[in-house]
């Protein structure tokens, strides 16, 4: 389904006027083409029923000539053989400039397409054989509401049940079949675990090679290089739907740009080996695409609406409710929340409504974490997430500052307030801007580095900032080391060799050479990652952290229950708040503020499980290597619980209260009473 679904009306005048500007086109004496063709009457859609789906088949012709095409009703069938193949491509203009032909029992009809369909469809069209296709912008009647919705509802089924679904980036340009050939180089060099998302040699020949080791960039040249950014720098990537169309392909997808092809699964490898190694950071956005083509690329299994919603901010789409409604078919129906699309809905209500359908069903606050301060003059909540705009923070990974809690909230619709219990942790007494700049040159990212750390060893005195560094390093890098996850990541950073380069890179006294940042480019991108469009923080307890830029002096920091990361909140004077954005507090990031700190040996991580291929929370007892589920901080149940006993029960508990008959994947000893009993003062925080 494409991002770029209209959702008014087109009337009959405005595309006769289409036709009419395309007939005044000049047209060389070969080409011309019948009457019926120059000025074809308008194709109507006939209704759908209501198990049925639109096919079309573009008849054989020679490249450049007219493009004709039957428009089929059949009932979906997704046990039977594949029929069609669908089409997934970037919509481009919503200018409707250009007619394919539709041959109907009327006769030959005109239907007004955009040029990027256009084009594909003169490249995928055969010469001899007609080729049967879904395509969402004809397939799909744009214009009926009604149908769109009932149709992208259906759209699982229907990329499900492709014979094969085909991306189509765009003609060949800037040397792209150079630049599909250079990914297939690399992917046939390497064998991915997707579980744990690790590399190994494809062949033992290969074992020593250059391609494996990630260290430093592909061993491609550098023109090979740009050639391969400027095909990541296409508009398909940063397509919305195209999430579920690649994900949906159950039998398979393949990658076409021009004459060029390879298979999706051949591109994603190459992309897993890309994302774990340095790249070249005088390419313009070649970083941040190779970054976006992950999140794509990755294993969707385990993932949570809330978490899709989270991931896919900086994708594109025309139609703002389709940031919910195009990733519904990514979970099971089960897990939707209750959402089912429906049009008639501005967007603001759709997004309202997916925020409250989380938070009610799930009883968690994660989404809030997407929340990032707009100005008091923006018509969203501030409590909702604005998915219409890119966010300017990259959402922080691995935490968990509320640990196992429910959330608790209550909606009040006269206000539009959310009512929800949280802890207090203390006030921003200080912020500055970390880096602002979206340049990535070493020197630049260098530059910045270089400017916090001279104003944290002005604000908090050398010997204090001497004494800090391990925690100022977790702070900048939001902790994101390999020892976070168990068994070790080999992508993310080793914690001690990169503060080993932090103090180097830091030291007021020494200058660093081009090499030498060169050989910490990993370190200084993790801290351009966290860093960009956030500001360092200092708290009047002296705690310190990062946060969104737009926070200030005087702004509240808050553990909600249920909310896996600390809240920046500002104060309206009137006793209700509004969102500023996600925040790493350090010490505060495993559930300190309720249960205070973990034991010195004790650390918290994400374990991997093989077999629901799955991260889970866990702790590790690093002195006796002892593994395990439970909080170590965490007392008895509370009278009247019980844990049941399930097959997974060494990755995550279910609680019954065996009077109430509840049953829950919450603690209860992390209930507002049980906390409470340990003198923990929670307050209600009216978010508006």
């Amino acid at each position: 389904m494409s991002g770029n679904h209209i959702g008014r009306k087109r009337g009959i005048g405005n595309l006769l006027r289409q036709i009419k500007s395309l007939r005044r086109r000049s047209t060389p004496s070969s080409a011309i083409q019948p009457v019926e063709d120059i000025s074809p009457s308008i194709y109507t859609y006939v209704p759908l029923d209501a198990e049925d789906i639109r096919i079309l088949t573009v008849v054989p012709g020679p490249f450049g000539s007219n493009i004709y095409v039957r428009l089929s009703h059949v009932k979906l069938d997704i046990n039977g053989p594949p029929s069609y193949e669908a089409l997934s491509y970037a919509w481009g203009s919503n200018d409707l400039s250009h007619l394919v032909y539709v041959d109907t029992d009327d006769g030959r009809k005109g239907l007004a397409v955009t040029q990027n369909l256009h084009i594909a469809l003169e490249h995928l069209r055969n010469n001899s054989l007609p080729r049967t296709l879904w395509v969402d912008a004809t397939c799909i009647n744009q214009s009926d509401d009604e149908e769109r919705s009932q149709q992208v509802a259906r759209m699982a089924d229907i990329y499900k049940s492709a014979a094969k679904v085909l991306i189509w980036l765009g003609p060949v340009a800037d040397n792209s079949a150079e630049a599909l050939e250079a990914l297939e180089t690399l992917a046939s060099k390497i064998h991915v675990d997707w579980g744990l998302s690790t590399i190994r040699a494809a062949s033992e020949e290969d074992i020593e090679s250059e391609w494996l080791d990630h260290s430093k960039p592909a061993p491609f040249d550098y023109q090979t290089w740009v050639y391969i950014g400027r095909i990541l720098d296409r508009s398909w990537f940063s397509r919305l739907w195209i999430w579920q169309e690649v994900s949906l392909a159950y039998n398979g997808a393949i990658v076409i740009c021009g004459d060029s092809t390879m298979s999706w699964q051949n591109f994603c490898k190459a992309i897993v080996s890309l994302i774990q190694r340095p790249n070249l950071a005088s390419i313009p956005n070649l970083q941040i695409n190779i970054e976006q083509s992950w999140l794509l690329c990755r294993p969707k299994r385990g993932l949570t609406l809330p978490s899709i919603l989270q991931g896919n901010r900086h994708a594109r789409c025309s139609d703002q409710r389709d940031r919910i409604y195009g990733v519904l078919n990514l979970v099971e129906e089960s897990a939707r929340l209750g959402i089912k699309p429906d049009y008639t809905k501005t967007t603001v209500q759709v997004f309202q409504d997916a925020m409250l359908s989380s938070i009610l069903r799930t009883r968690d606050l994660n989404l809030l974490t997407s929340c990032e301060f707009q100005g008091e003059r923006d018509e969203i909540p501030s409590w909702v997430p604005n998915w219409s705009i890119q966010r300017r923070c990259l959402g922080i990974k691995a935490t968990n500052a509320s640990l196992n809690s429910a959330a608790q909230a209550t909606y009040n619709d006269r206000d539009e307030c959310l009512s929800v219990i949280g802890l207090h942790v203390g006030k921003i007494r200080k912020a500055r801007q970390i880096l602002t700049s979206a340049s990535s040159s070493l020197r630049t990212i260098h530059a910045a580095l270089q400017g916090v750390t001279s104003w944290l060893r002005n604000e908090l005195g050398t010997d204090a900032y001497n004494y800090q560094m391990d925690a100022i390093w977790r702070t900048l890098c939001c902790n994101q080391f390999s020892d976070l996850r168990e068994p070790l990541s080999t992508t993310d950073l080793d914690f001690q060799e990169s503060l080993d380069q932090f103090r180097i890179l830091t030291d007021p006294a020494v200058e660093p050479d081009d090499n030498f940042l060169i050989s910490c480019q990993h370190t200084l991108s993790e801290f351009y990652t966290y860093g960009l469009n956030r500001s360092i923080i200092i708290t009047e307890k002296s705690q310190l952290g990062i946060a969104t830029q737009v926070s200030r002096t005087g702004d509240c920091v808050v553990v909600f229950l249920g909310c896996r990361s600390p809240m920046v909140l500002r104060s309206k004077g009137d006793g209700t708040y509004l969102v500023v954005g996600e925040a790493y507090i350090d010490g505060l990031m495993t559930g300190e503020a309720f249960l205070g700190p973990l034991p010195s040996n004790w650390q918290f991580v994400c374990r991997y499980d093989e077999t629901t291929k799955y991260h889970w929370i866990a702790f590790i007892d690093r002195v006796r290597n002892n593994l395990q589920r439970e909080d170590p901080r965490l007392g008895p149940l509370p009278e009247g619980w019980v844990e049941d006993e399930h097959p997974e029960q060494h990755l995550y508990a279910v609680y019954r209260n065996v009077e109430k008959a509840i049953v829950t994947q919450y603690d209860p000893r992390m209930l507002p009473c049980a906390l409470r009993a340990r003198n923990v003062e929670l307050t209600e925080f009216k978010l508006v």
